[in-house]
């Protein structure tokens, strides 16, 4: 598979302040694109963008490669490269668990935090395999969803209706894009198929 390597860098007060993205076996073309685009998004951040921004701006930004996550405790399902990465970001500094698949508190196995002292984590597979990279500054951290559970911190009215929404439901069967509830029914919002209802 591809590897996809992402690292962020963060203050003393362990607020994020840059990430960095780099692709193996792909194209001079996308790595240099992917780079560029964390640079923007780094200093988007250091000039005041705050990173919920981001998160709901690019999660569910849907282009290839795609598709289901191997190797992520909480997510199974990436509609983009971009997704999974601000999926993860958000899940880790923001606390948000919405897109989640799975929800921190149904994992089971070794103590989350146990883990922190491994120098790589495996952050899945959206069309490829993706590793986090060891950090370069001891401010920084490793990004992996599986190596650090979410801030505890009381959820807000529209994680909480996003959760409500979006917590069991299926991909779709025509575009295999993440499906809402509605009603008894799931609908779709990528291509409008109404999936669940006779």
């Amino acid at each position: 598979g591809q590897k996809m390597y992402l690292r962020t860098g963060e203050y003393l007060d362990g607020e994020l302040g840059e990430i960095f993205l780099d692709m193996s076996k792909e194209g001079a073309t996308l790595r240099s694109i992917l780079n560029c685009f964390a640079i923007a998004v780094s200093k988007g951040m250091q000039y005041g963008v705050p990173l919920k921004e981001f998160v709901d701006t690019f999660t569910f930004t849907r282009f290839e490669p795609q598709g289901m996550v191997e190797g992520h405790k909480h997510i199974r399902l990436a509609t983009s490269v971009i997704d999974l990465v601000f999926r993860t970001l958000g899940h880790q500094y923001l606390g948000r668990t919405d897109f989640l698949h799975i929800k921190p508190e149904e994992v089971k196995g070794p103590s989350l935090l146990a883990q922190q002292g491994e120098d790589t984590k495996d952050l899945g597979e959206a069309g490829e395999h993706m590793k986090a990279a060891k950090p370069a500054a001891p401010v920084e951290r490793e990004l992996s969803a599986s190596a650090v559970s979410a801030p505890s911190k009381p959820k807000d009215a529209l994680n909480e209706q996003m959760e409500s929404l979006m917590g069991d439901a299926p991909l779709c069967d025509t575009c295999g894009h993440i499906t809402v509830r509605n009603g008894a029914c799931y609908k779709c919002l990528n291509c409008g198929n109404s999936m669940g209802c006779s």
